[in-house]
């Protein structure tokens, strides 16, 4: 009777198998967490790129632009979108502003940076981010973007810009597992910041709100 106990420990058969069931789960669990990381990488790199793409197609705009969701900044606003494929860039997902910040002399030739035109609706309805003081914020409490804030305009002038700087930005609703693993990570905010090529103030002639 004292051999039973000794055949059975020693018997092997199934063991690789066992382990197979053990292991399998756990590398699947892996290569899941690998894929939504890797995921999240890309997404997060494609939002920044749309946010300085962006800001670099209103900077380029010598003539102006038009607000609006059929104007030039409605076309841009599409061109974001697309830009976002294979990420599904729908209004509740994808939001994006765009703001003209501006260095003026004010009353006593005090400095002010300001938004000279902000556009919200274009882009992202009535889900829009709202940059509003954002933008100058942005701008002046951001150590590597410090030398990008706007110089005044003449000494003693009133109202009238020096230059400017497109500020956009672009929020995404990340629906993944990661989302649900860490929340924090669910939506990523992006900034891109760029100055018109003429060195003037790109004007907004219509609908920018």
């Amino acid at each position: 009777m004292s051999c039973v106990p000794n055949k059975f420990f020693n018997d092997t058969r199934g063991v690789a198998s066992l382990e197979f069931v053990v292991v399998i789960p756990i590398l699947f669990i892996l290569l899941i967490g690998i894929y939504q990381l890797t995921e999240f990488v890309r997404v997060n790199a494609r939002v920044s790129r749309v946010a300085v793409a962006v800001a670099d197609l209103v900077t380029q705009q010598s003539s102006g632009i038009t607000g609006g969701s059929s104007g030039s900044l409605g076309n841009f606003c599409v061109g974001a979108r697309l830009m976002m494929t294979p990420f599904p860039a729908t209004s509740s997902a994808f939001t994006l502003a765009i703001a003209s910040v501006t260095n003026y002399s004010g009353s006593g030739g005090t400095a002010v940076v300001a938004n000279d035109w902000e556009v919200d609706t274009a882009c992202s309805g009535s889900t829009a981010p709202h940059l509003g003081s954002a933008a100058a914020i942005a701008l002046a409490t951001t150590p590597v973007n410090s030398d990008l804030v706007p110089t005044p305009g003449p000494v003693g002038s009133t109202g009238i810009a020096g230059d400017s700087v497109i500020v956009v930005e672009v929020n995404y609703q990340y629906s993944s597992l990661i989302q649900y693993l860490a929340p924090s990570l669910g939506t990523i905010t992006k900034f891109g910041f760029a100055r018109p090529r003429a060195n003037a103030v790109v004007a907004c002639t219509a609908s920018c709100t």
